[in-house]
């Protein structure tokens, strides 16, 4: 799969305008231009003055009109009094890229006002807008520094923040593990209209970076932002680092979306310096450590046990004794001491603690560690004052941390390479009408049996477990479960996978038929848009309930929990007056989750994951008589396709994947089953018997261009079928925003080349494998309204 192409403007631009460029000393524009100056950027600066013909010894122009020369991006470090009439200059320029730089922590509410109505009435398909803060954007590999900070050193880290204090915060835990920066951008996330989905698209993939911390926006459109995470880890691992006020049942939804987007959420800052150590390094996998420190180290057993760590402190006679090895060893018994723990059958991983003392001791104790862990299999952790490095900590709690983090991310993907089951055939057929009539007659018995939920008993007596279905204000329907302090969410569609989650979360195998039926009759609730109430499950000895919490007595305070979110939002904008506090609250998107109508005007938050298509099943009539059902391919869906491909000839499996192969491994049969339908898709075909028969599929390459699949069974070629299936995932991933969708075809896959090409596909020459063709077709172009076979 082709990496996708990085834009030029941004990651590698030849031209700069730097409108507002000015020698005045500690202006942003003095600022800003002295860093480019400063740096070793080796493209040309063209400054835009109104007053001075030279700037910093550079020809000026008093407008961008005076220029002449092409530009990759226009960088405005102007007061945004003048936002507008530079946009306009732009879009008659045919300047299609401006990133704007400023300090909005001194701006007024008017100077925000005015900054948001001009980016409203810009930013389009033929002028980008982005807007920064002081920080700015940095590229350390190219030299490019256009912010106020200090140069960042090169390295493998990307940043996309949203304030200046976190990217300064950030480089130097950076600094302090001796890494840097591969490409940096801070945004001021309450107003600009490209976003950090938007930017995490463009960052694509690159080979300097090992890992992204993205600092989380809570003003963000969730469903996005997280589509464009679960893209970006496909290759790069990233880091959402939350600095917002996050309650229990806010913190379990970002766990569970980590689930499904696999990446790593914090919560504080150290704990974001511990994660960084685990990315960064070649830290494996421990749940058992060893530990010798040269002081009493017993009060490590709780943050051990908090880290799911299990320490093992090695004892032998006097020294060491349950890990402490004296007060004062020498550097050499501390490097003896810690090869042997090395070398034990026992030690996964050495956690060496060395106590603040004498600098140049506790240097020399450090540095011979140091070296001894390069020699080493078995990681060794040292903690010291003294810490450089990946595997250096300054303090012991923080090497423990990173170890977790290891492991919560290998179990991650080990759990993300699980299959869902396939669903019960003993579903509830759930009728809306009787539904609708035993909610509007508030009889919640026969409203649960109605959806197929445990029966209703209100308020029951010292429950274990509790759960909780709702509409949260951003994320949407979400299910939170609470038992002995701890807590976790699934998030609709539900799926088998959710249902085992919550039975081993409940320690309950015995209720996965009713989980089942639960989360069927929750579907439903979120399909078909009747979830207006909350819904309450109880676990007690008498097993699941349900309780009922009409929309009337929660309207009251529905207000305050959406406020409450936006106030935490506020966070991001950090400055030094009311005004722009309030202006967070009045403008945007604020405005459409407060309502001005009070609770009853808040607009439904739409789920975070994105639903299946709407308007399936349906039935295709075939060629020469029969028909099929299509829908759009579900999770549990995984083990009826195994068996689809198992049962097509070697000849058609090759033809499809390209490669030799009976079946798809379990790793690539799960990803192909977890569809992100915010950004690709897939349909399946079954016949009468329930088999599948068909198959159409495509995913994302690029965040214009996606490639497509089909696979049809012998018994359905001929019929018409494949067009059928073509034109559905033709119709979905232009409906989707994709410009264009593409496939690389064996030459001697003639039926799929005739299908292509009537399709309206324009076929090459494969410019790598000379076996290949090349299809593209561009989606803009492609008719609407195309009548299907569908019978309803």
């Amino acid at each position: 799969m082709p990496a996708q192409p990085m834009p030029g403007y941004f990651f590698s631009p030849q031209h700069i305008i730097l409108v507002g460029a000015s020698e005045r000393a500690h202006s942003l524009g003095e600022r800003i231009l002295s860093a480019l100056l400063g740096s070793a950027y080796q493209g040309k600066i063209t400054p835009v003055n109104l007053r001075h013909k030279t700037v910093a010894g550079l020809q000026a122009h008093s407008a961008l009109s005076k220029i002449s020369e092409p530009a990759d991006l226009v960088l405005a470090v102007i007061p945004p009094a003048g936002y507008d009439a530079l946009f306009r200059a732009c879009r008659k320029q045919g300047l299609h890229h401006v990133i704007a730089v400023q300090d909005w922590e001194t701006r007024s509410d008017d100077e925000w006002r005015a900054a948001a109505a001009a980016v409203k009435k810009h930013h389009g398909a033929d002028l980008n807008i982005s807007i920064c803060n002081s920080a700015g954007i940095q590229l350390p590999a190219q030299g490019l520094n256009a912010g106020a900070l200090p140069d960042f050193p090169a390295g493998h880290t990307a940043l996309l923040t949203g304030a200046d204090a976190v990217s300064s915060e950030i480089s130097l835990m950076l600094r302090q593990m001796q890494q840097g920066v591969s490409r940096h951008i801070s945004l001021q996330y309450a107003l600009t209209p490209t976003s950090s989905a938007d930017w995490l698209n463009r960052f694509g993939h690159n080979r300097h970076t090992r890992v992204a911390v993205v600092h989380y926006n809570p003003l963000e459109n969730p469903r996005k932002l997280f589509s464009a995470i679960r893209s970006f880890t496909r290759h790069t691992p990233l880091i959402l680092y939350c600095t917002n006020a996050v309650d229990e049942e806010e913190r379990a939804i970002l766990e569970a979306l980590a689930e499904h987007a696999d990446f790593q959420p914090v919560f504080c800052n150290s704990s974001l310096e511990a994660a960084l150590h685990a990315a960064l390094s070649d830290l494996k996998p421990a749940t058992r450590a060893a530990i010798l420190s040269d002081t009493p180290s017993g009060w490590l057993d709780a943050p051990a046990h908090a880290c799911r760590i299990q320490l093992r402190r090695p004892s032998e006679h006097t020294i060491p004794r349950h890990g402490y090895i004296g007060s004062h060893p020498s550097p050499a018994l501390f490097r003896s001491l810690a090869a042997q723990e090395l070398q034990h059958s026992e030690t996964e991983a050495l956690l060496a603690v060395i106590a603040p003392k004498a600098e140049d001791d506790e240097r020399a104790a450090a540095h011979i560690l140091k070296r001894l862990a390069q020699q080493s299999d078995t990681p060794l952790l040292i903690s010291s004052r003294q810490a450089e490095g990946l595997l250096h900590f300054r303090r012991p709690e923080q090497a423990l941390q990173a170890l977790y983090f290891r492991n919560t991310t290998a179990a991650r993907h080990q759990r993300l390479q699980q299959s869902a089951a396939p669903k019960s055939g003993r579903l509830k057929n759930i009728q809306p009408a009787a539904v609708d009539k035993a909610r509007d007659a508030q009889d919640w018995q026969a409203l649960a049996d109605a959806l197929g939920l445990p029966e209703y008993r209100a308020n029951p007596a010292y429950p274990a477990a509790r759960l909780v279905f709702r509409r949260h204000p951003h994320y949407g329907a979400v299910l939170a479960a609470y038992s002995q302090g701890r807590s976790i969410a699934v998030l609709p569609p539900f799926t088998t996978l959710d249902q085992s989650r919550l039975a081993e979360f409940l320690d309950a195998g015995r209720l996965k038929t009713a989980l089942n039926r639960l989360l069927h009759g929750l579907n439903f609730l979120v399909k078909t848009e009747r979830l207006n109430q909350d819904i309450l499950f109880h676990l007690d000895s008498n097993g699941l309930s349900s309780d009922f919490k009409p929309a009337a007595a929660r309207s009251a305070p529905r207000q305050p929990a959406a406020a409450k979110h936006l106030q935490n939002a506020a966070e991001f904008i950090r400055s030094r007056n009311a005004a722009a506090a309030g202006f967070l609250l009045n403008t945007g998107e604020a405005v459409g989750l407060i309502g001005k109508n009070g609770a009853d005007g808040l607009p439904q938050a739409e789920t975070v994951l994105a639903p299946y298509p709407e308007g399936y099943p349906q039935e295709i009539a075939l060629r020469g008589g029969g028909s099929v059902h299509v829908r759009p391919f579900e999770p549990e869906d995984a083990e009826a396709k195994q068996n689809f491909i198992r049962n097509l000839s070697p000849e058609a499996r090759y033809t499809r994947f390209l490669t030799r192969t009976n079946e798809l491994p379990p790793p690539t049969l799960a990803r192909f089953s977890r569809l992100d339908y915010s950004c690709e898709g897939a349909f399946i075909a079954e016949n009468a018997e329930g088999r599948i028969v068909a198959v159409s599929r495509f995913s994302r390459l690029s965040r214009d261009e996606c490639e497509f699949g089909i696979t049809l069974d012998e018994s359905v070629r001929g019929s018409g079928l494949a067009a059928e299936m073509m034109h559905l995932i033709i119709e979905l991933a232009a409906a989707q925003g994709y410009q264009s969708m593409s496939a690389e075809i064996l030459k001697s896959n003639t039926a799929m080349l005739k299908l292509a090409e009537k399709t309206g596909f324009t076929l090459i020459a494969g410019t790598q494998d000379k076996d290949l063709c090349q299809a593209k077709l561009g989606l803009s172009a492609t008719p609407e309204g195309r009548k299907h076979k569908f019978q309803q």
